[in-house]
């Protein structure tokens, strides 16, 4: 009976180590599918902060603002800077 019991405990082992395998690479496959980076050509981020949406081009600087609502219009945000 000692026996029995013992090697039901090994084959439980195994089939939990190999069922743990399967889970970790199923798992890894998720992982790598969320963390994916797609270059894109687009040169534009758009923010928003307190009502206001911010639209700023990465290669000139330029800023754009407008308020969150059809009416508004954007208009270009004119800012200084110490150099």
């Amino acid at each position: 009976m000692e026996k029995k019991k013992n090697g039901i405990f090994i084959f439980l082992g195994i089939c939990i180590l190999i069922a743990g395998g399967f889970i970790g690479g199923g798992l890894t496959d998720v992982a790598d599918s969320i963390n994916q980076y797609e270059e894109t050509d687009d040169s534009f981020r758009m923010i928003v902060q307190d009502g206001t949406i911010y639209m700023y081009e990465t290669t000139s600087g330029q800023v754009w603002r407008k308020a969150d609502n059809l009416d508004s219009k954007w208009e270009e945000v004119e800012y200084f800077c110490d150099e």
